[in-house]
């Protein structure tokens, strides 16, 4: 056991060498220590996130500005052909917690192993009228948002 674990030990340091010489490695150790000062100096989240995972800051920005009782329908998350789309899903209703987010126009969505699977809307009347404040669609990596009732409306920063 200890022969492994040294081992380890010595293949990670390698590999940090390796990290080390490749500039566009951003989780190289020498790369990751430049970052510190920018990061310390940074007070607020959404900064802080959007340096690091550009979602998560959308994500924190969303619950900063929204009503805090919004339903948030996040529209072309179900088949197996949107399964790449699921981080999107999760980042939302991790971050907008404990705002319903989502992905089932029956609230009754289930995870399959290709995909998640429900009653998909792409309509906003529809999504809206089934007691959604807010519709969110991802496309090309970009969010749409489409404020559905005045809950649904960002306030300002």
């Amino acid at each position: 056991m200890a022969l492994l674990v040294g081992v380890v030990a010595v293949g990670l340091v390698v590999l940090q060498f390796y990290w080390a010489d490749n500039p566009e490695n951003e989780l190289s150790l020498t790369n990751l220590d430049r970052r510190v000062p920018v990061l310390e100096s940074m007070t607020n989240w959404v900064d802080r996130d959007s340096h690091c995972i550009p979602l998560s800051a959308f994500a924190r920005n969303l619950d900063a500005r929204l009503a805090p009782d919004a339903r948030i329908f996040v529209s072309g998350m179900l088949g197996p052909t949107n399964l790449p789309k699921a981080g999107y899903y999760y980042f939302l209703k991790n971050y907008l917690f404990p705002r319903e987010v989502d992905i089932s126009l029956d609230g009754k969505s289930f995870s399959g192993s290709d995909g998640f699977y429900g009653v998909p809307c792409e309509s906003p009347e529809v999504v809206q009228s089934n007691g959604f404040d807010l519709m969110i669609e991802f496309t090309d990596n970009r969010p749409n948002l489409i404020p559905l009732t005045p809950k649904g409306e960002l306030r300002s920063e």
